[in-house]
């Protein structure tokens, strides 16, 4: 074999056990998709600035603010995801309505959390796939 299907072999398993069924990397891959949808509503938020143009440090609360409700409306479609509400069209306005007032309340106190923990994820998972991957003398 050539120093280059080689190279693309350790790619490939390397590639594999990353983007494989296994828990750990199922795991892994959720964590680090989530922290970069954090990041990308923090810097959308901080870049538009929209609520708080005035205040000393509003644009850091309009990015937090936006990765919050991002984070609510994850932790709360998991009490009410499939929730059905009978009505007309002004009923399904104040529902969603209700529900983004609610994910936010939710998302201030509840992103610190989500965040610390998808960084514990991330790096226990981390940790196991690496030493998989040596194991296997992929690295």
């Amino acid at each position: 074999m050539t120093t280059n299907m080689t190279a693309f072999k350790k790619m490939g398993n390397m590639l594999s056990l990353i983007f494989s069924g296994y828990d750990e990397a199922r795991v892994f891959r959720s964590s680090f998709i989530r922290l970069v949808i954090y990041t990308m509503l923090f810097i959308i938020g901080y870049r538009i600035n929209l609520v708080f143009d005035n205040v000393p440090d509003g644009r850091i609360f309009d990015g937090y603010c936006m990765a919050a409700l991002f984070c609510g409306l994850s932790v709360l479609s998991g009490f009410m995801n499939n929730m059905i509400c009978i009505g007309g069209c002004l009923t399904m306005l104040i529902f969603i309505a209700i529900k983004l007032a609610v994910s936010m309340g939710i998302g201030i106190i509840a992103l610190p959390i989500c965040v610390s923990m998808n960084l514990y994820r991330l790096t226990i998972n981390g940790i196991v796939i690496v030493k998989v991957a040596k194991e296997k003398s992929i690295l």
